[in-house]
């Protein structure tokens, strides 16, 4: 498996991933930094006994400067390995979340049984009487014949809903 490969991690999986490797990526950075200055120090040091005249400790400096360049290059590329890592999964981290927002439409398929009672042999009959009391059958028949209507005869128009008849407001100034 690649170590880059954030398929099949979850959104939240996938950031904690990439945020372990940019951990890693800044604690070499870091440790860069002390080596680049122990290399530093050990650069002053070769001068140092350059200039004494002693070259027993010029030849032990100089040991330990190859020393610390051949770590701090072995890490350099160890740093810029990570960072390529990072700029590669920081690229396909959106891809993540988007496939995880998604729908699963076996899921929703699933759901939509459920809710209807399908999944269970069909309607219930308390569900067939509340679709029943919303008029649904009657709203569908008048657009039916509104459909059939518009055909070459002219359509006929749906029956008006009842409305409560509500009695005349009384009006104080007639008192």
């Amino acid at each position: 498996m690649d170590d880059i490969d954030l398929n099949g991690l979850s959104a939240a999986d996938a950031k904690a991933y990439v945020l372990e490797f940019m951990t890693a990526l800044k604690a070499a950075e870091r440790e860069l930094g002390v080596i680049d200055s122990d290399l530093a120090l050990w650069i002053k040091r070769v001068a140092l006994a350059t200039e004494k005249g002693a070259a027993d400790l010029v030849a032990a400096a100089q040991a330990r400067v190859e020393e610390i360049r051949a770590k701090r290059n072995g890490l350099e590329a160890e740093r810029a390995e990570l960072a390529a890592k990072v700029s590669r999964m920081r690229e396909r981290l959106p891809m993540v979340g988007a496939s995880e927002r998604g729908v699963d439409p076996d899921l929703l398929l699933a759901q939509l049984q459920m809710a209807t009672g399908e999944a269970m042999g069909g309607p219930s009959p308390a569900m067939e009487s509340g679709l029943a009391s919303l008029g649904a059958d009657d709203a569908l028949a008048a657009l039916k014949r509104k459909l059939t209507g518009g055909a070459g005869t002219p359509a006929e128009p749906a029956p008006p809903a009842e409305t409560p008849a509500q009695p005349p407001a009384d009006d104080p100034k007639e008192n």
